[in-house]
């Protein structure tokens, strides 16, 4: 099975097409996929945002354990690692919470930032 794929170029109405040649097998199970849409073009799209809907649900659930365990959102625990109100800023743990925490936040807004791409294809 070959499949189309159209991409947006950053200028106006120039369109990429990309072929996506599948193995015979992924073909039929991409077929028996029912309703997210009748195209192998909308089944796909469809799929990419489940798996961005999990990526997403991933750092929410992170970033929760992460505000649980501190008992503060980041902003705040920001706020008081600054302020030395946590201990010191440098030791192993905390400092690798304040990295995690500070990364997931970009990272929830790149898998929105993709969401928004591919939920803007399919209007």
């Amino acid at each position: 099975m070959t499949v189309l794929v159209t991409r947006k170029q950053d200028a106006p109405k120039r369109i990429k097409m990309m072929t996506v040649e599948l193995f015979p097998q992924v073909g039929s199970i991409l077929d028996s996929v029912v309703g997210v849409g009748e195209t192998p073009t909308q089944k796909i799209t469809h799929l990419l945002l489940s798996e961005i809907h999990r990526h997403l649900e991933a750092c929410e659930r992170e970033q929760l354990e992460l505000e649980i365990a501190y008992g503060l959102e980041y902003a705040d625990f920001e706020r008081k690692l600054e302020a030395g109100d946590l201990g010191n800023e440098f030791e192993y743990e905390i400092e690798m919470d304040a990295l995690r925490w500070s990364d997931l936040i970009v990272e929830k807004k790149y898998w929105l930032h993709q969401l928004n791409q591919l939920k803007g294809l399919l209007k």
